[in-house]
């Protein structure tokens, strides 16, 4: 397969050109210091995963002529515009230069027998620019003796742990979204970074087929710290397991109930997670699935037989782990399949048994205008949550989608709705007062007025039509004694 797909890149690569000695020469993709491997198809990745140091290596290895006819290339124009451009400072090799830029944004191919871009393309790149790829992908551009060493290019020979390269990689592309986190030189190397995760490796794979052999000099400290980094990860991932699995029985069971506990430890033992202190008794896996369909579908929890709260008690709670409750495993797996009713049923039970005594209002005219109050107290963190019902209130309108949160307001605590009701009131009087009571117009509203006065006045143009009319009058006579006249036409 690496075989099949290595002969197709030459292919790609080598288009209408015949793979020379020269050719050859100045492309060393099998070296083990270079970030290219052959058996990647490139062709492709100077599309989507172009950079300036792969199309200046394409351009190094077979000439301009080969690389242009590169169709991914060709719509990648805009993107190599980028080195010629101020901000670029030279950094690829060319000096800035406005004109090539403007001619690579038109992203044409009829262009670049003409210069500007006929003094840029030449058969090769100039050596200014092999050896700002080569600092990003290390020796792959042939075995000219004149080209940069290994340690002339700010690059690091060894044999590298790829997991310590890969994370290296990792911080690089992260120095692009925070610098000041990372060193400066972070940022002329984020090549790299693309070249370890897709020029050495095929698509849609994990691992580079290649060793990491080379990495940046300035990567060093975060490479060589890795294996201690990975340790502390795993002994502080070890420890949080441990104060986890060890912590006290008043922490296992906060928040639950009896029936939360005898429902977990029945689950438990019935799944072989528990071992009781003595079988379950009579009736526990009868009670366990009428709990179970009850609680899903809003209704009351059933009453807890005797013999299962004798059972229950008796248990060690030292490694109790509890179960999802039934309801809360439909929100989040079934929430789509919930009736609106449903919703309001389980707010009911809820209230029945954790707000007893808790005053209710069923609101039935200005429902919407109630749930949007809530809903914004929500979002802006003022609910308060004083009282279990409120609580309750609070979390059921929280979680239920908003077109069947319509239950829910017949179970609305009394004292939210006061407060709603309160504020509503007061903002339609506000409004009130500000209609009768308009502000007066600034300077500015005057001048807009007065504009807007002068905009819609109406125009010669827009008045109605009328027949033209003739007048004439007399001006004298001829000397044949014929009468002069003059007319006007209104």
């Amino acid at each position: 397969m690496l075989s099949v797909l290595r002969f197709a890149t030459m292919l790609l690569f080598a288009f209408t050109l015949p793979v020379t000695a020269v050719a050859q020469s100045r492309s060393s993709l099998d070296s083990p210091t270079c970030m290219i491997s052959p058996d990647v198809p490139l062709a492709a990745r100077i599309d989507k995963d172009y950079s300036h140091e792969l199309f200046i290596w394409m351009w190094h290895a077979y000439g301009f002529e080969g690389a242009r006819q590169n169709s991914n290339w060709t719509n990648r124009q805009r993107s190599f515009a980028e080195c010629f451009e101020k901000e670029a400072q030279g950094k690829c090799g060319w000096k800035p230069d406005r004109k090539t830029v403007k001619e690579l944004e038109r992203n044409r191919t009829d262009r670049w027998d003409k210069n500007p871009l006929k003094k840029v393309f030449t058969d090769r790149p100039p050596p200014e620019a092999v050896e700002f790829a080569m600092r990003s992908l290390g020796t792959c551009f042939g075995d000219d003796p004149s080209l940069p060493q290994v340690y002339e290019l700010g690059l690091v020979q060894d044999a590298f742990n790829m997991d310590a390269c890969k994370d290296l990689a990792v911080h690089i592309s992260s120095a692009k979204y925070n610098p000041a986190n990372y060193p400066p030189e972070f940022q002329e190397l984020q090549t790299w970074a693309i070249a370890l995760r897709h020029y050495m490796t095929l698509p849609n794979a994990t691992e580079p087929v290649k060793a990491c052999r080379v990495v940046p000099e300035a990567g060093l400290p975060i490479l060589e710290s890795y294996a201690q980094r990975v340790a502390a990860a795993q002994q502080a991932a070890k420890q949080k397991r441990l104060a986890y699995e060890n912590r006290p029985i008043a922490e296992r069971i906060k928040g639950l109930d009896a029936y939360d506990i005898a429902y977990s430890l029945v689950f438990r033992t019935n799944s072989g997670e528990h071992m009781p202190t003595r079988p379950l008794p009579e009736g526990a896996m009868e009670w366990w699935k009428e709990y179970d369909w009850r609680v899903a579908a809003g209704y009351i929890e059933p009453a807890l037989p005797a013999a299962v709260m004798d059972w229950a008690l008796e248990q060690p709670l030292d490694r109790f782990e509890a179960v999802e409750d039934p309801w809360d495993k439909k929100v989040r797996t079934e929430y789509y399949k919930m009736a609106e009713f449903v919703w309001g049923q389980r707010l009911t039970s809820q209230m029945n048994k954790l707000a007893p005594n808790e005053s209710r209002t069923n609101v039935k005219e200005g429902c919407s205008i109630l749930l949007s109050t809530v809903r914004t107290d929500i979002f802006y963190g003022r609910a308060s949550k004083s009282t279990p019902g409120r609580a309750l209130f609070y979390d059921f309108v929280s979680k239920a989608p908003d077109k069947l949160t319509w239950s829910l307001c017949a179970e609305t605590p009394t004292s939210i709705f006061l407060d709603a009701k309160a504020r509503y009131e007061k903002k339609l009087a506000d409004e009130a007062y500000a209609a009768a009571n308009p502000a007066p117009p600034s300077e500015w509203d005057q001048i807009l007025q007065g504009l807007s006065d002068y905009a819609n006045q109406p125009s010669s143009n827009s008045a109605p039509y009328r027949a033209p009319t003739t007048r004439c009058y007399n001006t004298g006579q001829t000397e044949s004694g014929l009468t002069n006249r003059v007319c006007f036409e209104n």
